[in-house]
């Protein structure tokens, strides 16, 4: 298979997970811990992973602290604007923004790696996917939040795109940044909520479970993709998760 052909698939595959999980996290009554299981305890879902990959070097350690504090504000803004806005009004926006902060660096600052004509295609996508939120009621808190998702997500995928493509063996990356981020958001938790709650976080495992398994898997999925893809084009192509977001969103309202 072709390195784009696989690259598409992969992406795909992981913007489908990343649609589920984060409709997971929307059904449940405590966002906040669900995200806790998914990224704290869902950590150790990469401790049996580790005989797969060598210890990152030092300048792998400085693109994992780096991506593991722009995940933390991904987490906390994603879970903001999931527990006061509709799915289906935050999702596109920050989903939308990230893809295209992302064109808008590649263009600019990564030579060859997007033309002008993939800048408008990624465009004309984010265009269409900012129009989904029409007639959607949305609010101020949501808005705030969705934005900086969106800005948080261009981040991560710029820094983790440029890790697993410098990375002599990607799973390195994409193992040791998974098990690196889990103490920092169970240290946080701790800290901002009390140790009580972090334990109490395990008794979201019904929506935490499966949503961690397809979250961390589609990520990792999604980090391979960056390695034998462009950036800038896995970066719009991963945006396909609004489509099944809104579908998600369009099924759940009818069955209220």
């Amino acid at each position: 298979m072709e390195p784009s052909t696989l690259a598409t698939v992969l992406i795909l595959t992981s913007a489908a997970l990343h649609a589920v999980w984060n409709a997971m996290v929307k059904r449940s009554p405590d966002k906040m811990a669900a995200m806790v299981f998914i990224s704290g305890w869902g950590g150790l879902l990469y401790l049996p992973l580790i005989p797969l990959a060598p210890l990152p070097d030092a300048s792998m350690m400085a693109f994992i602290a780096a991506s593991t504090a722009i995940h933390l504000i991904y987490q906390l803004s994603l879970t903001r604007a999931l527990d006061v806005g509709e799915l289906t009004f935050v999702y596109p926006i920050a989903r939308g923004l990230g893809p295209l902060l992302v064109a808008v660096f590649s263009l600019f600052f990564l030579p060859g790696d997007f033309d002008p004509l993939e800048f408008v295609a990624v465009l004309v996508l984010v265009s269409g996917i900012f129009l989904t939120t029409r007639n959607k009621t949305g609010n101020r808190a949501g808005l705030g939040a969705a934005i900086l998702t969106g800005c948080m997500i261009a981040s991560y995928t710029l820094i983790d795109g440029t890790a697993v493509k410098a990375a002599e063996n990607p799973l390195t990356y994409v193992i040791w940044s998974g098990i690196a981020f889990a103490p920092i958001l169970m240290t946080y938790t701790s800290l901002r909520h009390g140790r009580r709650y972090l334990w109490q976080c395990l008794g979201a495992w019904r929506h935490g479970l499966p949503a961690s398994l397809m979250a961390n898997t589609g990520y990792a999925i999604a980090l391979y993709a960056l390695s034998v893809g462009t950036i800038g084009e896995i970066a719009a192509l991963r945006e396909t998760s609004i489509l099944f977001a809104t579908l998600i969103g369009a099924l759940c309202s009818r069955k209220k």
